[in-house]
């Protein structure tokens, strides 16, 4: 079977990476991928926007691909799915309906209140000035988030009101994130612990993955702006068997009621990003998707085919995930910039790398010179029995990557509370 794998980041490359190792498949094309994906076995790149779905049926056509791989939200959100609901190629991801859950966060804060989904308070504007206001009547720390997609970056925790009032500025009135910043949400800013979990979830059932911790702020000891992660470990040591009965009891079954009530037929991956106090969970958002960098580290724990699990659980056939029981870790290695403006071009020196997986995910090959074209350039990832000895091996290789204006985090592995 050929298979398509859309995107081009660190988690496409885990994808693809894996997809590679079943002997059901083919030829797998990564559109448009990047310095990477196309090096790995039976992966060929192609240069196609994400979001150019008539390239993308040509392409499935010519190829005679039978199953399209979502990675990013973009597609999804944009009706991918909906694109090829009358051809013969199978998609894996949501409906454009589906994925309004990640598309527009007033959406999914909303289908949280109608299905008593543990999350925190929120308001919600369409007016600057009537949302500089309600910023005048609430005690910080406060979380603003743009409605609409914005790669990660659309939120903001902010201590102070001059911040607050700035950030509003930019996103409404000076139209930073574009459409995505016309709403906005001002939402009560919860305490505790972050926890990723993911899964894959058909109408009837949600199948959990190995549990797992993003680390989303760029700078050590969990400072300075959100990323989009700069790195991931799992296990989760945070998780344990009254956690995991609540998340599924008060979140995961609610959810999968909610969509079958709006009559949301709901094939593919789902994220919930949580936070966690005294075993209670709340959701801070949904992802239509699977995480980067966790996708990553999951990979190389993953056991099964993944091209059967994905396959079974379109056929509502599903019957179980098996993982291995050894922990993994990966390091984000970004720009100098990231996630501001950073410089693009950078040429990448590589050395011998012992007992990695170097996944990339913003570079590219040029003329057989590997450069940098994106903030987070590499997630640098291990395997190993326990957490400290995937940090040990990681950081011991990370000195053999070299580029202009290299950052990364030295605390991955470390555990942080709000």
């Amino acid at each position: 079977m050929n298979v398509l794998v859309v995107g081009q980041g660190g988690r496409e490359h885990a994808l693809a990476w894996k997809l590679s190792k079943s002997k059901k498949v083919g030829k797998i094309f990564v559109a448009p991928g990047n310095g990477g994906t196309a090096k790995e076995s039976k992966c060929y790149n192609k240069k196609i926007d994400v979001n150019n779905f008539s390239a993308l049926e040509e392409l499935v056509n010519s190829e005679n691909i039978e199953l399209i791989v979502v990675g990013p939200e973009d597609p999804l959100v944009n009706g991918i799915n909906d694109y090829f609901q009358n051809s013969s190629v199978q998609v894996f991801g949501p409906t454009k309906e589906g994925a309004q859950l990640e598309g527009s966060k007033i959406f999914s804060k909303k289908f949280m209140f109608e299905n008593n989904i543990p999350t925190g308070a929120a308001n919600f504007f369409s007016d600057s000035k009537l949302a500089k206001r309600h910023l005048e009547t609430v005690e910080f720390p406060i979380v603003l988030k743009a409605d609409g997609l914005a790669a990660g970056k659309g939120v903001l925790v902010s201590k102070k009101l001059g911040e607050a009032m700035q950030w509003i500025e930019d996103i409404m009135e000076k139209n930073k994130f574009g459409d995505a910043g016309n709403k906005v949400l001002i939402e009560e800013c919860l305490f505790g612990t972050e926890l990723s979990y993911m899964g894959i979830m058909t109408p009837y059932r949600f199948y959990p993955f190995e549990t797992s911790v993003d680390y989303k702020p760029l700078l050590d000891g969990n400072s300075g702006p959100n990323t989009g992660g700069m790195g991931c470990m799992s296990p989760s040591p945070f998780m344990n068997d009254e956690l995991l009965k609540n998340i599924n009891k008060q979140i995961v079954e609610p959810t999968m009621n909610g969509l079958r009530n709006a009559k949301i037929d709901f094939y593919g991956f789902m994220y919930f990003g949580l936070m966690v106090k005294d075993n209670q969970p709340k959701v801070l958002e949904y992802n239509c998707r699977l995480g980067d960098p966790e996708t990553q580290c999951l990979m190389l724990q993953l056991d099964s085919d993944l091209l059967k699990v994905l396959l079974d659980a379109l056929s509502d056939d599903l019957k179980n995930i098996s993982w291995g029981k050894q922990s993994s870790m990966g390091v984000v290695i970004a720009s100098g910039g990231y996630p501001g403006s950073y410089k693009k071009d950078q040429h990448i020196e590589i050395s011998e790398l012992d007992k990695v997986k170097l996944f990339h995910a913003g570079t590219k090959d040029y003329n057989g010179e590997l450069l940098t074209s994106g903030g987070r350039v590499f997630s640098l990832n291990a395997k190993a029995p326990d957490l400290e000895s995937c940090k040990k091996i990681i950081y011991t290789n990370i000195n053999n990557i070299k580029f202009n204006d290299m950052v990364y985090r030295k605390d991955i592995g470390d555990i942080y509370e709000s």
